[in-house]
């Protein structure tokens, strides 16, 4: 996308009310960082609505300095910026991890899947040392959003099933049938928790993954939305890069 035209298309969104929704960021602090100043420059000072889709913490370095913005910001600390951040599969193994009647397999699980690195970056041995604060506000986060064109999830949806009638598991974890689906959904699904690997968001008829590997080496990437159709308007990344679906 050359600059006149994004530039042009930038112009047109400001016409609308806007939605930034973005993937999974796991710890990337400055990625989100990153991303969040492009977005900024897009919204060019118009409030807007933020919707995170989980995966905040685990295997990138700065997992506590990612949940203290979010926090701080979900408070009414920067400009401007409405956020809903839901939770994720990895949200909801910390839980798991840290509650009074974990497991030894709960302890495990989170260990094996970058539960490492967060506890590195609060300095603490055990999930349960965790600020109690931070463990409030991770337990409650919502498994969904949706406004009047989508719904957003982590995971993704159980095909066939009334968004009403989702059970929590599938929204944190699904991958199969939901990824292979092609049938229609009630709303336009945006989602993440699955790596695309490309560096790009996967966009389909019926969904958009928005998990682009931030963790992996890959950039945080965030869609567009306005009220005006379903699908994203535009996309950009933490490296400040802007294109047109």
């Amino acid at each position: 996308m050359s600059s006149d035209s994004s530039s042009r298309e930038i112009d047109r969104i400001m016409e609308y009310p806007l939605t930034f929704a973005i993937g999974d960021i796991h710890g990337c602090f400055d990625k989100l960082h990153a991303l969040l100043a492009a977005c900024d420059r897009i919204r060019n000072g118009r409030e807007a609505r933020y919707v995170l889709l989980g995966d905040y913490i685990d295997r990138g370095p700065d997992s506590r300095e990612v949940v203290d913005f979010l926090m701080h910001a979900q408070r009414g600390g920067t400009q401007a910026r409405h956020l809903v951040c839901l939770r994720g599969n990895h949200e909801q193994m910390l839980v798991d991890a840290a509650a009074t009647g974990r497991s030894m397999a709960d302890w495990k699980d989170w260990l094996s899947n970058g539960g490492g690195e967060t506890l590195d970056s609060y300095a603490v041995n055990d999930p349960a040392a965790l600020p109690e604060s931070h463990l409030e506000w991770i337990r409650s986060r919502p498994l969904s959003f949706s406004d009047s064109r989508r719904h957003y999830v982590h995971a993704g949806i159980r095909p066939g099933v009334a968004l009403a009638d989702q059970l929590a598991d599938d929204l944190l974890w699904i991958r199969e049938p939901f990824l292979s689906s092609n049938a229609p959904h009630a709303s336009f699904i945006v989602h993440g928790h699955t790596p695309t690997f490309s560096g790009l968001p996967d966009l389909r008829t019926h969904r958009l993954n928005l998990d682009t590997g931030a963790c992996f080496g890959g950039e945080l990437t965030a869609a567009a939305f306005t009220d005006e159709a379903a699908h994203p308007v535009l996309f950009v990344n933490s490296l400040g890069a802007t294109w047109q679906p």
